[in-house]
């Protein structure tokens, strides 16, 4: 062998370097690796359940609006109105052992409908899709342009359900001296243990 090849021979360092990976090490990185698969998974559940919980309480926040915004409207129409009114026969439909929180008669000059009174009661539900305690109004039907229908019965329905089992979900509350007429609406939530609150004057 020449003087060159040997000195190329000894430039070349034996390796010493391992092929590939032992069984203790797959087994660490499949170990790490599915751990963090866990929690990856946990926090986009968390993140899930957070946004379908905001959206139910934006829903309800919105079901609680327009029923505030029915009533009031109601009530701006109403030749009179009660607040706790005693159960009357006269009404167009029975309470069913539910509490009457308030009557309005309605003015048959401002409107043709052939019930006259519209009552809102809490109370147990009809049924039971209905979640706790609800809201119920007895009255004249709306049409599909939102006015008041001529002719027809009185209709029983749920507004709202939810209500707390203590206590008044929905009241209405007059001011002796400012004669401003308070209504307050609380719904507990559809997940979770949270109250949901809403309240319009007039």
């Amino acid at each position: 062998m020449s003087q060159r090849a040997k000195w190329m021979f000894k430039q070349v360092p034996p390796t010493h370097a391992k092929c590939g990976f032992t069984l203790i090490e797959l087994l660490l990185s499949l170990s790490l690796g599915s751990m963090l698969f866990v929690v990856l998974l946990q926090l986009i559940a968390a993140d899930l359940r957070l946004g379908q919980s905001m959206a139910n309480r934006l829903r309800e926040s919105a079901q609680q609006r327009r029923t505030l915004e029915l009533i009031r409207d109601e009530l701006a129409i109403g030749a009179d109105w009660e607040v706790d009114p005693a159960v009357s026969p006269q009404w167009p439909c029975g309470m069913a052992g539910r509490q009457p929180v308030l009557a309005i008669g309605l003015d048959s000059e401002n409107t043709q409908a052939s019930v006259q009174t519209i009552v809102y009661s809490v109370g147990a539900a009809p049924s039971p899709i209905w979640r706790g305690q609800v809201l119920m109004r007895c009255g004249p039907a709306y049409g599909l342009d939102g006015v008041m229908r001529a002719g027809g019965r009185a209709q029983n329905r749920v507004l709202i359900d939810g209500l707390p089992p203590q206590g008044l979900g929905f009241q209405a509350r007059l001011d002796s001296q400012s004669k401003v007429l308070h209504l307050e609406l609380e719904q507990l939530a559809d997940v979770g243990s949270g109250r949901l609150r809403s309240a319009v004057v007039f």
